[in-house]
């Protein structure tokens, strides 16, 4: 008799769930791109210093409406150009890149989790990450963050096979992971019959020259991915090396003494670590391969610049926003640890339960003997990074973003443990009347949203409040949804689908519906006009780089009403302008209209909107006017002599 084959136990994937997240990941992410206007002040600002970058042929040096930018790398600048050529110059091509970075992500996410914890908590995993409230906004944003986020979690893919076959080579795993496939809880019988060891995978080469390749392009991308993976590698070798014996004595010492021998502790876990965790990585070659792909950027930029560009960005990456709180960002250490509980929702009620759940693993308690290697990797990739993010001083909530992976891939663990009653995390009552908080919150967000929309909007915009209606109703039915499937194998699948279409709904209806974000790029369309008939552009009082990116990227900025004086030459009241004067189109707010009319200047009011200004979160009043008498086509618009 033949015997029954056997699955390869690697073979756990399935293209019915790469075709899921795909599908998931397109409709969080595309929709709405074109028609949502670029949000100031960091989209337009990478959105324009790609165009021109494009515009000038040269793809070394970023600048901002001709001025050097030294905040990021070049790689996000080049994969919108290459969308540019592409899509065009619009939004829609500037965040495109994001939207589909973030889909490879969510993939790599699954492969990460799936892997070692089974094909359920991969697909949960992508579901919950991709559902995250900053997540979702940074995967929508022409930003560098969504492209930092997949070079670093690709990454992290390739350190924690190293990590594994290091780990089980050497003999260290103490246990057995589960390997978890469906969603029936099991008998005992069934569990010590799949709980099978899983062989150790060696790092291929192809591996490692991913590894070395991602961390120079995410150092090109951004230049943060070294300090995740240096944090969790350097973590995991300290306390795979001589670190207990040393901890177990330092403890034992009384306080004057563990002060005085802190250094020494901190010497003796470097020296005794074990850096042969690294050797799958093969870093005497991949170090010089990454510093192969960092080298001619770096090289060619300080050429161009005099290395300007190259200390000004170390500068103010580095120096400033570790030691001051740069553009008004700096706020004390708890500061990610607070707001976490917004920017992961509407999984942050998992949090807490999941740090249990890790912290139980790690120290193997339980009846169960499960490999706790995994969750000591999960581990040591959030707590030192995040140590070392909340101890900057200039703090952004997207900085800690690649850290919510492996937050995800723990609460998609716990989840389905639960379901197997391999954990009994999820049993406490405090959970069980979450349950109303829960709901309590979505039906809170549903009744800000129809006060926020009925707030933004005219009186006469009556179709977008009927929206508004049905995407506050999206979210009381998530609530409900959750509520009434609360703690069930449902609950994560009901959020994450019904959260999804609420999402499409704001991103497809309601925002593009409000005309008080269109400010911008209706106002710098208008003097786009101006500018392809001769005339310079200008502004102040409304400076925002979204106005730079839609008016095309050639304007002059002004910070106040001498400053637009003397630059725009403005005739007297009453007397002709000189017939050579430099034709100016300029935009400016009611503050700056006023005081140009305390000046009793000449101009002509060609066209007025009112806004939000986004940044600011307020209303404003715009103007755009002309110093000289306007003799267009009429494609403009009629004219209001001042």
């Amino acid at each position: 008799m033949l015997e029954p084959k056997i699955k390869d136990a690697r073979q756990w994937w399935s293209w019915e769930d790469v075709l899921l997240i795909i599908f998931f990941g397109a409709a969080l992410f595309l929709p709405g791109l074109h028609h949502i206007p670029l949000f100031d002040r960091d989209e337009p600002r990478f959105a324009e210093a790609a165009r021109e970058m494009l515009r000038s042929g040269n793809f070394i040096v970023p600048r901002f409406d001709g001025v050097l930018r030294p905040d990021k790398p070049p790689v996000i600048y080049w994969l919108m150009d290459f969308s540019y050529r592409i899509f065009g110059v619009n939004g829609m091509a500037a965040r495109l890149p994001s939207a589909l970075f973030a889909m490879l992500t969510l993939l790599v996410t699954y492969w990460m989790a799936g892997e070692r914890f089974g094909r359920i908590t991969g697909l949960l995993s992508s579901l919950i990450l991709g559902t995250a409230v900053l997540f979702v906004a940074e995967s929508r944003l022409a930003t560098a963050d969504s492209v930092l986020i997949f070079f670093t979690t690709l990454a992290m893919l390739v350190a924690w096979r190293a990590w594994d076959y290091s780990r089980i080579s050497a003999g260290h795993v103490a246990g057995v992971h589960l390997r978890i496939a469906t969603i029936r809880p099991l008998t005992a019988g069934e569990f010590l019959n799949q709980s099978q060891p899983v062989p150790a995978r060696p790092v291929s080469l192809m591996m490692a020259l991913v590894f070395w390749v991602s961390m120079g392009l995410g150092v090109l991308t951004k230049g943060v991915t070294p300090i995740f993976v240096l944090a969790t590698m350097t973590t995991l070798s300290i306390a795979k090396g001589g670190l207990g014996k040393a901890w177990q004595h330092w403890k034992l010492l009384p306080l004057p003494a563990k002060i005085v021998e802190f250094p020494h502790l901190i010497l003796s876990a470097l020296r005794r670590a074990n850096w042969r965790l690294w050797q799958p990585l093969r870093p005497i070659w991949g170090i010089p391969l990454m510093l192969l792909v960092i080298g001619p950027w770096f090289v060619a930029a300080w050429i161009q610049t005099n290395g300007l560009l190259i200390q000004r960005m170390l500068l103010q990456n580095v120096v400033q926003r570790t030691t001051s709180g740069l553009q008004s960002h700096g706020f004390p250490p708890g500061f990610y640890l607070l707001v976490i509980w917004a920017t992961f929702w509407p999984w942050s009620v998992l949090l807490i339960p999941a740090a249990y759940h890790v912290v139980r693993r790690v120290r193997r308690r339980g009846p169960i003997a499960i490999d706790p290697g995994p969750y000591e990797f999960l581990l040591a990739w959030v707590v030192p990074s995040w140590i070392i993010f909340e101890l900057i001083v200039t703090k952004m909530v997207q900085y800690v973003l690649p850290l919510y992976i492996p937050l995800a891939i723990l609460c998609a663990d716990m989840l389905v443990q639960s379901w197997h009653r391999t954990t009994d995390v999820l049993a406490a009552k405090w959970f069980a009347t979450a349950r109303w908080i829960w709901m309590t919150i979505w039906l809170v967000l549903a009744g800000l949203t129809i006060f926020a929309m009925h707030y933004l909007q005219p009186a006469d915009q009556h179709n977008i409040f009927r929206w508004s209606i049905l995407l506050a109703a999206s979210f009381a039915a998530v609530g409900v949804a959750g509520a009434v499937s609360w703690n069930r194998p449902a609950w994560p699948y009901v959020t994450a689908f019904s959260f999804m279409i609420s999402i499409i709904l704001l991103m497809t209806t309601v925002l593009p519906g409000i005309k008080a974000l269109q400010i911008s790029r209706q106002a710098g369309h208008f003097m786009a006009h101006f500018e392809r008939h001769g005339y310079k552009l200008a502004a102040a009082g409304y400076i925002e780089p979204s106005l730079v990116f839609y008016s095309g990227g050639k304007i002059e900025l002004c910070s106040g009403a001498r400053q637009l004086c003397q630059v725009v030459k403005f005739s007297s009241q009453g007397r002709t302008p000189p017939v050579r004067a430099t034709k100016y189109c300029v935009l400016v707010d009611r503050r700056i209209l006023k005081k140009l009319q305390a000046r009793h200047v000449q101009f002509w009011i060609q066209s007025q909107y009112r806004g939000i200004k986004v940044a600011k979160g307020r209303y404003t009043r715009l103007a755009v006017l002309t110093n000289v008498a306007p003799a267009l086509s009429g494609t403009v618009g009629s004219t209001t002599k001042k």
